[in-house]
């Protein structure tokens, strides 16, 4: 067989696999949605926009019911599992009950079955740990998870759940992370080492780059190349060479509130950045900024709901999906012209996203 021939016969399997989930009334492609208002994970059917199942993560523990807040969630590229953080409820951990647990109950990284969206293993923690975001390496072997008031970067083989162990990052605050597309290196928000980490995960080693401000969440081009870090405080985005030490800087316009979640294109020519503010008493945003990363320059201003969060760039580039956390609802928006053109209720205090497709697997 040809190159040709083969070229075509991968094609029409591409077609038939896509079609495949809308024969069995499965969408071809699903965003998971983190409520942390609710301790519910929603699942978009975002053909339809509609949502089509809600996955409650409270467990009852000795039991007592205890209540979790979702805060991240993140499809694994190979679209085999969904990872969620989910931190316990109130003070003391058990939410509601009117009294002292004997022993706090642990903050947990959940595990769903995409094909059923259902918990398949809860994975405790630490108590008080606020577990923020988690990865998985796209050989979908190893997870990593921030925990920020410890200080540490748990990780997680991904086939057994065992926790495995973690790298110390004492006084970082670790937050966002990213992996490199070959999963060599993690790159890390550290929220109050103001700096961006950057994690050996052959050697376990860490070094951090300056970034001059709280940072919030990290993302990694898809051709590997940059690295880069949304700077709150300093309302500007930081960039690296991965690999490299030297950082560069984009300033937000002067009335940016508080950038938070960012997300790549897969052409890596540009990112997509929410600008919430809210947090540490900054005024509200309700901006997507659009930033070249060729001239280094905001490109577009797209408006969206109350409190921008969560993002996420669909793998064909066409839409970006963005969590408003105070308006609770979730923006679409049309890469083509950079404009809003949904807004969809799904619950309250909406915040990470993630998305899951039954050709590509999970968004990196």
């Amino acid at each position: 067989m040809n190159i040709k021939s083969l070229m075509k016969l991968t094609f029409c399997w591409g077609l038939i696999a896509f079609a495949l989930p809308a024969l069995s009334g499965e969408p071809a492609e699903k965003a998971y949605i983190a409520l942390e208002g609710e301790g519910k994970i929603v699942v978009l059917d975002t053909q339809t926009r509609q949502i089509i199942r809600q996955i409650d993560v409270t467990e009852t523990i000795d039991g007592t019911p205890v209540a979790f807040a979702p805060h991240n969630v993140q499809v694994a590229p190979d679209g085999r599992s969904v990872w969620v953080t989910a931190n316990v409820h109130g003070h003391h951990g058990h939410a509601e009950t009117g009294h002292e647990p004997e022993a706090p109950a642990r903050d947990q990284v959940i595990v769903i079955d995409p094909t059923k969206d259902v918990i398949v293993r809860r994975i405790p923690v630490a108590p008080r740990a606020h577990l923020s975001h988690v990865v998985v390496t796209t050989d979908g072997k190893t997870a990593y998870v921030n925990a920020q008031e410890e200080h540490r970067v748990y990780r997680i083989d991904a086939d057994t759940y065992r926790i495995l162990g973690f790298t110390s990052v004492a006084g970082q605050g670790p937050h966002g992370i990213r992996l490199t597309p070959v999963g060599s290196r993690g790159y890390l928000a550290m929220i109050q080492g103001n700096s961006m980490g950057v994690l050996d995960t052959v050697s376990g080693g860490m070094s951090y780059l300056p970034v001059g401000g709280a940072a919030i969440q990290t993302a990694v081009t898809p051709d590997g190349k940059i690295a880069m870090a949304t700077v709150y405080d300093a309302k500007r985005l930081a960039l690296a060479a991965v690999g490299g030490k030297q950082v560069d800087f984009v300033d937000l316009p002067k009335d940016a509130k508080g950038p938070v979640q960012l997300y790549p294109t897969p052409d890596s020519r540009f990112v997509y950045l929410a600008d919430q503010g809210h947090y540490f008493n900054q005024p509200v945003g309700d901006a997507v900024y659009k930033i070249d990363l060729g001239s280094r320059q905001v490109v577009n201003t797209i408006k969206a709901g109350q409190a921008p969060h969560g993002l996420v760039v669909s793998r064909d580039g066409r839409r970006a999906y963005v969590t408003n956390l105070l308006s609770d609802d979730l923006s679409v928006i049309d890469t083509s012209v950079d404009q809003e053109i949904a807004r969809i209720p799904v619950g309250k205090e909406p915040n990470g996203i993630s998305l899951w497709s039954a050709v590509w697997g999970g968004t990196p």
